[in-house]
């Protein structure tokens, strides 16, 4: 029964993570980039937009730790073994090395955990592969941008 828990569990949490990244790339799109190239036109453009992305990456990673760590705290639900102190450093690494695909293999879920883990790989993989192409669109778009002759300003 608890490993079914745990699907459902792995569900929403890929859930919450896709409709987070949509958030973040919204925000880099709409927000961050139209205010920069206001500023700039060189690649403080596209090192806002990355910073922004890995922001979201990072706040992604913490959602899954915290959920991994609050749901240890019941016994049937699973546990990690190997290196693990149990805090929440351990878990932010668990986290970060199931999101990117990393897998160094000295934590290891067990029980339901495990499809909480394996979704997170899942997840992971895809939002990095959402950020790589939408930072592709977006230079695509500012390098067009930048070949266009500018008007000249008059001062």
């Amino acid at each position: 029964m608890m490993e079914f828990f745990g699907w459902i569990i792995a569900t929403v949490l890929v859930l919450l993570t896709v409709g987070v990244h949509y958030e973040i790339i919204r925000l880099a799109s709409d927000v961050v980039i139209p205010w920069a190239f206001k500023r700039f036109h060189d690649r403080r453009i596209m090192m806002l937009s990355m910073a922004t992305l890995v922001a979201g990456h990072i706040i992604e990673i913490w959602v899954f730790a915290l959920s991994m760590m609050f749901l240890t705290l019941t016994p049937d639900f699973g546990h990690l073994s190997g290196s693990v102190d149990s805090n929440l450093n351990t878990y932010l690494y668990f986290s970060a090395v199931s999101y990117t695909s990393t897998g160094y293999g000295d934590i290891t879920p067990h029980g339901a955990l495990r499809s909480v883990a394996v979704s997170e790989a899942l997840a992971g993989l895809m939002m990095i592969a959402w950020s790589a192409s939408f930072t592709y669109l977006k230079m695509e778009e500012i390098w067009k941008l930048r070949r266009t002759p500018q008007p000249i300003k008059k001062s």
